[in-house]
């Protein structure tokens, strides 16, 4: 008889481990907890659950959030302005241009597409894309086809949203990451709690038609929540190979 798989829940970001324990929390209510063996680890982690999620709804919550996604907006659309315009001068009229233009649109290619990456990802790439321009070769390149005034712009958008982001974490982090990380330790206690009782069930032979429903269904959210680890392990692997 198979027992409940194990998975890493420490690995979990914060929204995703919520949502991963609501999940599991939908599908003991919908077995029902009354007489089975873990009966009496529900209640607590009911408790815990509900902490967690209070914990998590004050950090989405943030008056900050907002702010934060408009100002990405902001230095996104300027680094789009920025790129089409060099691009555009690679095909300027006056090759001194033209070779200005080449040299910053090839720097450019080299960082790639830094809108799309996440948020701190981002403000990282686009503090080593300013860097670049203290190089002479770079930097005379953007006084010839006069794009300095993107690049202060890009440089003022970025330090903006760092400090939204700063200032978020300071405001979250007085009120609530004490309080999300002892959270989240005692949902995943009573979680393994329920987990050992079940496979405990298993190893002797005690496995009930609706204590085998469960194991089942709990089987398969753990593997569509590995794999979203998996995904995620992957998309950092990308981003990292692609600094």
């Amino acid at each position: 008889m198979k027992t409940i798989n194990s998975i890493s829940l420490v690995r979990l970001k914060n929204e995703v481990h919520a949502q991963f324990h609501e999940v599991v929390n939908s599908l003991m209510l919908e077995v029902g907890t009354e007489d089975t063996s873990y009966e009496f680890y529900y209640p607590p982690y009911k408790k815990a659950l509900d902490n967690e999620l209070e914990a998590l709804l004050i950090i989405t919550k943030s008056r900050k959030t907002v702010d934060i996604f408009d100002q990405d907006d902001d230095r996104d659309q300027i680094f789009r302005g920025f790129s089409d315009t060099v691009k555009g001068l690679t095909n300027h009229y006056d090759p001194t241009y033209r070779k200005a233009a080449n040299v910053l649109w090839d720097l450019l290619q080299h960082f790639g597409n830094v809108a799309k990456k996440t948020f701190d990802a981002e403000t990282a790439a686009i503090n080593d894309l300013i860097r670049e321009f203290q190089d002479p070769e770079v930097e005379s390149a953007a006084e010839t086809v006069r794009v300095r005034d993107w690049i202060e712009q890009l440089k003022h958008s970025n330090l903006k949203f760092h400090r939204l982001m700063m200032e978020r974490y300071c405001e979250v982090t007085a009120k609530t990451t004490y309080r999300m990380k002892t959270a989240r330790v005692e949902t995943d206690k009573f979680y393994r709690a329920i987990v050992e009782n079940v496979n405990h069930q298993v190893l002797l032979g005690e496995v009930t038609p609706k204590l085998q429903h469960f194991i089942t269904e709990l089987n398969g959210i753990v593997t569509r929540f590995k794999s979203k680890l998996a995904q995620e392990a992957g998309r950092k692997k990308t981003e990292e190979d692609s600094d």
